[in-house]
């Protein structure tokens, strides 16, 4: 049975292509475990656009397993700790209360960094 969560986010920032990264870490409280992945960023956008910060930009597209489009690295895996999948395919449940999860860019030629 899915329940709600306490997760730490660390997620690489970056202005633009030229500019240097960092992480940044942030706290969500009572997060679903049914929530997908990608509903767990819309919600730490919405948490920061709330409190006037810069909401993370990362690309999406179908949010269906179609397109590829939503390539995170999670973890320090493709797409997150699930194999086969992609990111917006990953749901929370396969997280537990008090995990730190690490999100950054794909990064290779055919993906440049815009930003975050």
């Amino acid at each position: 049975m899915d329940k709600n969560i306490n997760i730490t986010v660390r997620v690489w920032r970056q202005k633009g292509p030229k500019e240097k990264g960092r992480f940044e870490t942030y706290s969500l409280k009572e997060v679903s475990q049914s929530a997908s992945f990608l509903e767990m960023m819309d919600i730490l956008n919405e948490q920061l656009i709330a409190e006037g910060k810069d909401p993370i930009a990362y690309d999406h597209d179908c949010r269906e397993g179609i397109c590829g489009m939503c390539s995170l690295y999670i973890n320090g895996h493709p797409h997150g700790p699930d194999d086969s999948i992609t990111t917006c395919q990953l749901h929370m449940r396969r997280f537990d209360d008090g995990d730190t999860i690490t999100v950054e860019p794909w990064r290779s030629a055919g993906f440049p960094i815009i930003r975050d």
